[in-house]
């Protein structure tokens, strides 16, 4: 098998596994049966395929399992795990779907660092103000340094905040308007 091959197989994979995925993010009750999944119109699966799919998506850490009934012969529900998105989204376009929350994971991420930053130049601006109005002299740091340093720190900070709030913001209305057209399509297709 070639690495071409080998990609679309992965891609048509993971197109089901999505598929997969939207049966039980559409289901009412939040969880659903292997029966359930296997008889959606969308999964060209037999029961038995189906299983092994859920199967490998919960050795993903995407699904879990729980008995219903009978702890040791009673039907699995599958359901979606914590971090798992909610939302449906089109098979074929999950992956800009999930581009987009990892974006927005590591935006949030530059928006907490300019955050403390902007906080951390603000407080050596207060303390080089308060130096120089007491007349305080410190050995380490000078009230005009402490001044300059909290200045350039107070600006880089606010300006990851900018930067980082504007990411996440950007990046949760692409995902809205991915995750609405593909319900959109669908409700054209009468699905």
């Amino acid at each position: 098998m070639g690495i071409k091959d080998y990609l679309s197989e992965k891609k048509e994979n993971r197109i089901i596994d999505e598929k997969i995925l939207n049966v039980i993010r559409e289901s009412k009750a939040g969880f659903v049966g292997t029966t359930e999944v296997s008889d959606d119109e969308r999964i060209d699966l037999k029961e038995d395929a189906v299983r092994n799919r859920l199967e490998n998506l919960e050795d993903e850490g995407r699904i879990h399992q729980k008995r219903i009934g009978h702890p040791e012969r009673g039907n699995l529900a599958w359901y979606l795990a914590e971090d798992e998105r909610k939302r449906p989204v089109s098979a074929e376009r999950y992956w800009f779907a999930r581009v987009c929350e990892e974006g927005r994971t590591v935006s949030e991420n530059v928006l907490r660092v300019g955050g403390i930053a902007a906080l951390a130049g603000m407080m050596m601006i207060t303390l080089s103000i308060s130096a120089d109005v007491y007349g305080l002299q410190f050995a380490l740091l000078q009230p005009s340094l402490a001044g300059k340093v909290g200045f350039g720190l107070a600006i880089a900070g606010f300006a990851n905040v900018a930067v980082g709030g504007g990411l996440k913001v950007g990046l949760s209305l692409t995902e809205t308007a991915v995750t609405r057209k593909s319900s959109q399509m669908k409700s054209i297709l009468g699905l």
